[in-house]
């Protein structure tokens, strides 16, 4: 297991939470209170909207980061600052699956093969205070190679980045949307109302004359 855990709080900012597991590679972040005790867990199945696929993180950071949201937020502010001041406490598994610290490394292994969706495991002591977390990828590293361990790392970094130029690619043709709509659509209506009256007038013209 992994000694050194990085945790949060329950007050934690759930944005704040996301950026810290994106940040680490991360699949899931422990939730303890101020002894240490474990609370609660915040993982990657826990960032997926019930009933809809959505994966939470990235709907937050569409409504927040782009330029869309700032055009137009006088229709979705109250709705928006709601969901953008959601808490840890609000998205985490209040009670999450355990292991002692004395629990053997099979029974470890079972309890990855009989839960699939089951990542990370906290560790905790007699008093449930959080003591590690152990991640399939720990079991991996033990039995895979050194040479698989890299590999693996290597195609996350072009995972990141593959995903990272959809997101740039898309955030530039939503704003452009957005910035057409803003910038053009007043004056385009305009002119439409101008050309309009211009066919009136001249219609009214013609109808005088013969």
């Amino acid at each position: 297991m992994t000694k050194e855990v990085i945790s949060v709080r329950r007050e934690t900012p759930f944005l704040e939470a996301v950026d810290l597991m994106l940040k680490n590679n991360f699949n899931g972040l422990p939730v303890v209170a101020k002894d240490n005790k474990l609370v609660g867990m915040l993982s990657e199945y826990d960032l997926t909207l019930k009933g809809s696929s959505i994966h939470l993180p990235t709907f937050l950071k569409l409504l927040q980061k782009f330029d869309i949201y700032s055009k137009d937020k006088k229709f979705l502010e109250t709705d928006v600052k709601k969901i953008l001041a959601m808490k840890v406490k609000d998205v985490m598994n209040p009670s999450p699956f355990s292991m002692s610290e004395n629990s053997t490394l099979t029974q470890a292994v079972k309890i990855f093969s009989e839960y699939g969706d089951l990542n990370p495991i906290p560790i905790v002591d007699k008093k449930k205070r959080l003591v590690g977390i152990l991640a399939r990828y720990d079991i991996i590293k033990l039995f895979g190679s050194s040479s698989a361990v890299h590999k693996n790392q290597k195609n996350k970094r072009l995972m990141d980045k593959n995903v990272n130029r959809f997101l740039s690619d898309f955030e530039k043709n939503f704003l452009f949307v957005s910035r057409f709509r803003v910038s053009h659509w007043f004056l385009i209506s305009v002119i439409f109302i101008l050309i309009g009256f211009a066919i009136a007038f001249l219609l009214i013209i013609k109808i005088n004359l013969t």
